[in-house]
């Protein structure tokens, strides 16, 4: 019998925050089953780039999802396009030739098979359409905590059987819950799909409004990891030995806001004329997302923003055009290949905030500058501090080894390459890797090794480091 595969997604958890105290489910799913403690988020660690990158198994360089927020003027004219909107999709899609992403997602190629792949989604309208946007043309399950708008026909009947959902919190328990039993009752009772994709919400929006050494934010945890348990203990009644294998994930981590900046004010009081999009009073055009995307009007700017940027103490790491395979042609820039965001929608120049590993004022380890509406020690998330680029990844059934903490790189690209494999379907052409060594025969994925590069000269350097387990890469954690 072909097994079934379920996805149970946490956006946003911090793997050191998977404890018995706040995830006991959880941390009793990953002390049974095989535990992946050096996975990996894709830069940038957002939300829906990362989407895109477990509904493909690739990073952005191929699937195109670039940033939550980047510009697209083929798509969108005047201002960033925002990933998070249907309607900014659906143009970015038109502007495509018809193809939202740039290469087959999970729910394409088990279609191609004769299955199906069903998605129940508390996370944002565009979360929900990244993970299985072909849906609809498919004639398969997308069901959206946003409403029937942004479900797919075949998910309608699960509004009138189990009504609309609760209204949006913090923590988002309510909608969860609801959620939770759509998935269990009617998706896995009833539709009974080849691969099921559970995304909860909590504990990222709760992280991002209320701070992560909150009260509010551990019981987001706490809330989550009980809906987990319902599903837990649905499989366990049965499931697990019917062949049913569940992959645990977050699609990345968290840091905490410390100082608030304006990039945009920050550049126009340097002397460059600085905005949303290039028009005539703008050269530079700032797409204010995780990582900020620069485009200009006359790329020989980016030399000189460059250099501006290498003196900012608030400044991260800067990625442009590669001149080698280490060095951007900005200088004191890695090369953009390094970062996985190499697509023609990326900016002419990327850069990160600045961060470090202090304690913030809740005693919670990871702070940074931030330019967002967030609150001061709210979480966020898009750089590359190490925390932000490590996310829990945990599988368990009769097909993976019990007991077993991986010592191999790992990360959300390998997720789809690993469904595919439980399936007997080909994972060709994906970035990721299968987790072979987790399966119940463990084998070997290939030599693991530690690269660091760096960049810069005089007052400044800046330090990339990655991690390659046999081909595959991933990145480790940017340092400036």
């Amino acid at each position: 019998m072909t097994p079934r595969v379920i996805l149970m997604v946490f956006d946003g958890l911090r793997p050191d925050m998977v404890t018995p105290e706040l995830a006991p489910n959880l941390s009793r799913f990953a002390d049974a089953g095989s535990r992946f403690p050096m996975s990996r988020a894709t830069f940038p660690t957002e939300t829906r780039v990362n989407c895109a990158s477990l509904a493909t198994g690739c990073r952005p360089g191929r699937h195109g999802i670039v940033a939550n927020v980047f510009h697209a003027p083929d798509a969108v004219a005047g201002r960033p396009l925002s990933t998070g909107t249907a309607e900014d999709l659906e143009a970015l899609t038109a502007a495509s030739g018809g193809r939202m992403l740039g290469v087959p997602s999970l729910g394409e190629r088990l279609a191609r098979a004769g299955k199906s792949l069903a998605v129940v989604s508390t996370g944002t309208i565009g979360s929900s359409i990244l993970l299985h946007h072909e849906a609809e043309r498919l004639g398969q399950f997308r069901w959206s905590s946003h409403g029937r708008r942004y479900s797919t026909t075949r998910a309608l009947p699960a509004f009138e059987r189990f009504g609309e959902p609760p209204q949006a919190a913090l923590p988002n328990t309510p909608r969860i819950e609801h959620a939770m039993t759509i998935f269990i009752d009617h998706v896995l009772g009833e539709i009974s799909p080849e691969v099921a994709l559970f995304w909860s919400s909590d504990p990222d929006s709760t992280y991002h409004y209320r701070g992560l050494g909150s009260a509010d934010a551990r019981a987001s945890i706490t809330a989550a990891d009980a809906a987990f348990g319902r599903l837990l203990s649905w499989w366990e009644a049965g499931a697990s030995e019917a062949g049913t294998q569940i992959i645990c994930l977050s699609d990345h981590g968290h840091i905490s806001c410390r100082e608030k900046l304006s990039t945009t004010d920050l550049f126009r009081a340097a002397g460059f004329r600085a905005g949303p999009a290039l028009d005539a009073d703008t050269d530079v055009a700032l797409a204010l997302s995780g990582p900020i995307g620069v485009a200009f009007r006359d790329p020989a700017d980016a030399t000189r923003v460059g250099a501006w940027l290498a003196e900012q103490p608030w400044c991260g790491l800067v990625f442009s055009t590669a001149k080698n395979e280490i060095e951007g042609e900005v200088d004191g820039s890695f090369a953009m290949p390094l970062s996985g965001v190499d697509h023609k929608r990326a900016p002419h120049l990327f850069f990160t905030l600045a961060d470090d590993d202090e304690l913030d004022a809740n005693g919670v380890a990871g702070t940074c500058y931030f330019d967002s509406n967030l609150p001061l020690l709210g979480g966020t998330h898009g750089g590359l501090h190490p925390r932000e680029l490590n996310n829990v990844l945990i599988a368990g059934g009769d097909a993976f080894r019990e007991r077993y903490g991986s010592p191999f790189a790992a990360g959300i690209i390998d997720v789809v390459p690993t469904v595919l494999h439980l399936l007997d379907l080909p994972p060709a052409d994906i970035d990721g890797r299968v987790l072979i060594e987790a399966m119940s025969r463990g084998e070997t994925p290939g030599e693991g090794k530690r690269l660091i590069h760096e960049v810069g000269n005089g007052s400044f350097r800046r330090r990339l480091d990655r991690q390659r387990t046999g081909a595959t890469y991933y990145l480790d954690g940017g340092y400036a």
